[in-house]
């Protein structure tokens, strides 16, 4: 114990020869370990472990880097309290081992902006992705709800600022004299970490100059601050932003392959209200009839042999998934009082239709006998998505700050059919504009790459903005996920520069320079007047199911990023016909002071009821043109159904995601 005080002493000696002090305090910490083995004094031979490791990061007498990948030797030995959060977990110390494993969560987002491999920021991240699960376990033991779903977002943000910090996105408020300077002081600030240790007073004093840049722009644009630093959010005061009426749902879905599930049961979903915290839990039996349900649902959409399957067997899954994710459980603890739900998925959830999961309930519905339903159903006030609570956070706060014109004032802007391929796009957007007074079209092969950017005022001034075009999500490399713009598809297959390209569902490819692509999206586009962005495009509402670190990196995030209100999405290929009808009524159902959910969900029950008889009335008050016309009788007479479009691959992969 003495080794280790005066170990401290040394360390906090700052203003007499700092360096000697280190080493001095270095040596004592050592000495300190000769005593405090792991097996004998585990609880004190953790603290040491952490003190050491502190000491080496501060150490400026020799080499920096040496030091630096020391001192991370030392907190990945210890993940800077993991061992002493592991230890009080074992003994049921609650409060000890969230201290322990929040030490843990702030050495290792440290750590990443210590080491300049992005391969190895990438590894300590999943290697230690138990923590988080750890940290949310030791919560809810303790029964601290509020800082098992903090944890979460946290979870969720971290690989989000490492990508744009990569990116080198500056704020789009800034002039171009503020730009450069930012430009500047990162590339000094690289320079000086590779520098030697005579170098680390400029290296401190240029951080300092970052950080005081990074907080003016905070105040002018809030978004740009979430990308550079991890800043955990204050779920109490969140909770007071929700009004009465409104639900969350959040999941979090363990381990998974990924890193090793160490959460003993599996996964959680929270249900959180202005002024409650419920929890259910999931097995980790039932985290893997998860898995096994998400491995088959994948494998059947994206081989195409399977897809007949996928479609025939689609309401059927969705039942089991109901089943499997307790849904019948979750709706149960939400008040009945509560109208407007907001799902915010974790992981692979993204990439389901989760508001038209069937459920049973004898209290959601007006039925006096067991009714089967689905989510959207029973909530009157819309069920929409959100990928975190931090992104809705943001949405929210810009309210209140944000003034809408008059109906007849807002502009549509919209990209129509640039592929030339989509044979009832054409359709779709000439109907949805005749509710506009203002709009600015770029129609097939005027939508080029070239034309969007010459538009991009008229796009920022824009209420609502609607791509009726090709979408394609990279699983590989999120930030070159894409809408396709006219002159965009390489139609020579045989092509050497693979690399160059984005594969697309149906096999051609994109060439990403001539599409707009998602790390466009967040670093170009300035939205900061646009109420909705509608992708009626393929897959628009897709994330990455492979990786847990960017497990909500998607359009959708990224035009909320860009300043949009809210973002309509689609989650599979949906049938081109149908798209266009799903379109056409989701805008007559948008009226003013009516939510974009609430609109899309009418128009999901609307397309799940309407017969052909109504269908055909409903069709005669667009008064179409010949060609349009014929189109719709052809798909009719093709369809079998009494009800055309009542099965969900139809209806259930559009997604309204906002506040």
């Amino acid at each position: 114990m003495t080794q280790n005080n005066l170990g401290i002493i040394y360390s906090d000696q700052i203003w007499v020869n700092r360096g000697d002090n280190l080493e001095r305090a270095i040596e004592c910490y050592q000495a300190a370990l000769q005593v405090y083995t792991r097996d004998a004094l585990p609880q004190q031979w953790a603290m040491t472990q952490n003190n050491l490791g502190s000491a080496y990061s501060d150490r400026i007498k020799f080499d920096r880097g040496e030091n630096i990948e020391r001192a991370i030797e030392c907190y990945q030995a210890l993940q800077t309290g993991r061992n002493l959060g592991d230890l009080a977990l074992a003994v049921n110390l609650w409060e000890t081992a969230i201290l322990g494993y929040e030490k843990a969560i702030e050495a290792v987002e440290q750590s990443r902006e210590w080491i300049a491999s992005e391969n190895r920021k990438r590894e300590i991240i999943e290697e230690n992705l138990n923590i988080y699960e750890k940290m949310m376990q030791s919560c809810i033991n303790h029964q601290q709800y509020h800082k098992a779903v903090q944890t979460i977002e946290r979870s969720k943000s971290r690989y989000l600022v490492e990508l744009f910090t990569n990116s080198e996105i500056y704020p789009k408020t800034a002039t171009q004299t503020e730009k450069q300077q930012l430009q500047n002081l990162r590339r000094q600030i690289a320079s000086l970490q590779q520098s030697p240790q005579q170098q680390q007073d400029n290296l401190a004093t240029a951080l300092q100059q970052l950080e005081q840049y990074l907080e003016i722009f905070k105040q002018r644009e809030p978004e740009f601050k979430l990308t550079q630093k991890i800043q955990p959010i204050d779920i109490p005061e969140f909770q007071q932003t929700l009004d009465t009426e409104t639900a969350i749902i959040e999941w979090y879905i363990g381990g998974g392959g990924h890193a090793p599930s160490t959460a003993p049961t599996g996964g959680f979903a929270f249900i959180i209200t202005h002024n409650n915290i419920e929890l259910v839990t999931y097995t980790t039996t039932e985290i893997a009839e998860l898995e096994t349900w998400k491995n088959n649902y994948l494998n059947e959409y994206r081989d195409k042999a399977k897809q007949k399957i996928w479609q025939q067997t689609l309401s059927a899954k969705l039942q089991k998934l109901s089943e499997i994710l307790l849904l019948d459980e979750i709706v149960a603890t939400i008040p009945n009082h509560c109208r407007q739900l907001i799902l915010v998925p974790h992981r692979y959830l993204h990439l389901f239709p989760l508001h038209a999961l069937p459920f049973t309930s004898q209290t959601r519905f007006t039925q006096q006998t067991e009714f089967c339903g689905n989510l959207l159903d029973c909530f009157p006030s819309g069920v929409k998505y959100a990928p975190s609570l931090q992104l809705l956070e943001l949405v929210q706060n810009r309210i209140k700050t944000r003034t809408s014109p008059a109906p007849e004032l807002q502009p549509l802007f919209a990209i129509q059919n640039p592929t030339e391929d989509l044979s009832n796009a054409d359709m779709e957007v000439q109907i949805i504009k005749q509710r506009f007074d203002t709009h600015d079209i770029l129609i097939k092969q005027q939508a080029t790459k070239i034309a969007f950017n010459e538009n991009l005022k008229n796009l920022s001034n824009a209420s609502y903005i609607h791509f009726s075009c090709h979408g394609v999500f990279n699983f590989d490399d999120p930030l070159l996920s894409l809408l396709a713009l006219a002159d965009s598809i390489e139609e020579n297959n045989e092509t050497d520069a693979e690399s160059r390209y984005v594969t697309m569902r149906s096999g051609r490819k994109a060439i990403p320079e001539k599409c707009l692509t998602l790390r466009e999206i967040f670093a170009d586009l300035e939205l900061s007047k646009c109420n909705l962005v509608t992708l009626s495009a393929c897959e628009t509402g897709l994330t990455s199911s492979t990786e847990m670190t960017d497990e909500y990196i998607g359009l959708p995030s990224g035009f909320l990023y860009a300043g949009s209100m809210n973002v309509v999405s689609t989650l599979w290929s949906v049938d081109d016909f149908a798209t266009a009808i799903l379109m056409i009524k989701f805008y007559q159902e948008l009226l003013p002071k009516v939510s974009v959910a609430v609109a899309l969900n009418a128009a999901q029950n609307w397309m799940r009821a309407v017969t052909k008889e109504d269908f055909g009335v409903w069709v005669k008050s667009l008064n179409l043109d010949k060609k349009s016309g014929q189109s719709v009788e052809l798909w009719l007479v093709s369809s079998l159904e009494e009800r055309p479009f009542s099965h969900p691959k139809y209806w259930a992969a559009f997604c309204a995601t906002g506040y």
